[in-house]
C-alpha cells in the first residue's frame, strides 16, 4: 500500500490526473473520507487524465454521475447518504 499526502486540491488533482492516463477500462476504483477529505478533488484530476472535458461534480445530489466522453467511461456512484435497511 502506498500513502499520499496532499498539501492543497492541486495535488491531489495532480495524482488523480496520473491515475486517469493509467486507468484501464474495467478498473474500478474505491474512495471514502470524510467530508471534504478531497474525494471530488482526486476525481477532477481522475477525470482530466481520461481526456474528459466536461463539469466534474461532488455527486452529493445525484447517486449517478456519468462521463462517456474520455477515453476511457468514467461512472461516479455515491453511496453517502443511501441508507438500506438489513434485517
Amino acid at each position: 500500500m502506498a500513502t499520499f499526502i496532499s498539501h492543497n486540491p492541486e495535488e491531489t488533482q495532480t495524482l488523480g490526473e496520473e491515475w486517469g492516463r493509467l486507468a484501464r477500462r474495467g478498473w474500478v476504483i474505491g474512495l471514502t473520507g470524510n467530508l471534504g477529505a478531497g474525494k471530488t478533488q482526486l476525481v477532477k484530476g481522475l477525470a482530466r487524465g481520461l481526456g474528459i472535458q466536461g463539469r466534474i461534480q461532488s455527486p452529493t445530489f445525484a447517486l449517478i454521475n456519468e462521463h462517456r466522453e474520455g477515453r476511457v467511461p468514467l461512472t461516479i456512484w455515491t453511496f453517502t447518504d443511501l441508507k438500506i435497511g438489513i434485517r
